[in-house]
């Protein structure tokens, strides 16, 4: 007999007046590169954020009464201080279940196989990800996006398909569809056998524990140690994806995505930028020589060439070769 999983059953629709919130967001202190140098120009959080939710005065805040967890802030935060607080895998695992998937938002938990807070938190690098992991259709379920708060991040979703549509990054093994009625959503609940029910749970439980046993709304802000490197969730998405792209794809993914750190006759091997680096994509060979660059762990948020006191490093984008 098969069992339907509990996470899956048919509820109703929850009220349209549902929407995230700053509890959506894992914040790391630590990692911004306003805290880490206060000159850095970034302000990329503050510039996309549709309530004025963000603010970089006196450190990294986010203001609860104002943030809706539309999560625009976590696609152009180049180092991870700011991203979602679920597990994007464990989201992945669930859509892979389904023959032809619906992921969703906080307000359509409803009718979908997966959700996240808002998929406004769907950057080029979730999409990436979901057109090689899945195969078939995926629909987003945007039903309820015309009366919610967060609707501005419809404009960005669209415009980050369409960009990665015309620069061909797109797998041929999946499409995406948008479904912004009920009439154009195609929604099934996952059923199982006893097996793979007993199987699924076993693997929610080893590899995404964090999310089944912590809800996303019950992030905490955090500031974690500042020598500690650490890739953003994003750029660990985009380098799995490498293992699997075509020779053309990783050649269209260095000119998109990847950045060239160079050093000119005026560095002095002093290793600050190694230290101020966020993910550790300069690296330390000799004090007495300039820094190792590895442009798979770099993000380009540009923090070693703001610091540099001598005006030695220069970051250029979509210039990697080989």
């Amino acid at each position: 007999m098969p069992i339907i999983l509990p996470s899956q059953v048919r509820r109703m629709p929850e009220s349209k007046s549902a929407v995230g919130s700053r509890d959506n967001l894992a914040v790391d202190l630590s990692r911004c590169l306003k805290m880490r140098f206060n000159e850095s120009r970034c302000r990329r959080c503050v510039d996309i954020c549709p309530h004025q939710a963000v603010t970089l005065e006196g450190g990294l805040a986010i203001h609860p009464d104002q943030c809706r967890g539309c999560l625009l802030c976590t696609t152009v935060c180049p180092v991870g201080a700011l991203e979602a607080g679920s597990n994007f895998s464990v989201c992945l695992a669930r859509l892979s279940k389904v023959p032809e998937p619906v992921l969703g938002c906080i307000r359509t938990r409803g009718a979908a196989n997966a959700t996240l807070a808002c998929l406004g938190g769907l950057a080029d690098e979730h999409l990436l990800m979901l057109f090689h992991a899945l195969t078939g259709r995926l629909t987003l379920n945007l039903t309820s996006c015309p009366d919610c708060p967060n609707s501005a991040m419809t404009v960005q979703l669209l415009q980050r398909l369409d960009s990665l549509a015309a620069d061909s990054l797109f797998s041929r093994k999946c499409h995406i569809v948008m479904a912004d009625s009920a009439e154009n959503l195609n929604y099934h609940q996952e059923v199982v056998d006893r097996r793979s029910f007993f199987k699924s749970v076993g693997s929610y439980l080893f590899k995404g524990a964090d999310t089944v046993l912590f809800p996303q709304n019950e992030q905490e802000q955090q500031r974690s140690e500042y020598g500690k490197k650490r890739l953003p969730v994003r750029r660990e998405l985009l380098n799995r994806i490498r293992a699997s792209i075509s020779p053309e794809g990783e050649v269209q993914l260095k000119k998109n995505f990847d950045t060239l750190v160079a050093f000119t006759d005026n560095c002095t091997s002093c290793q600050g930028c190694v230290a101020i680096c966020p993910t550790g994509a300069l690296q330390t060979e000799s004090p007495e020589t300039m820094p190792i660059f590895d442009h798979l762990l770099c993000t380009g948020c540009g923090l070693c060439s703001e610091f540099c006191l001598d005006g030695a490093i220069q970051v250029h984008s979509g210039n990697i070769q080989g």
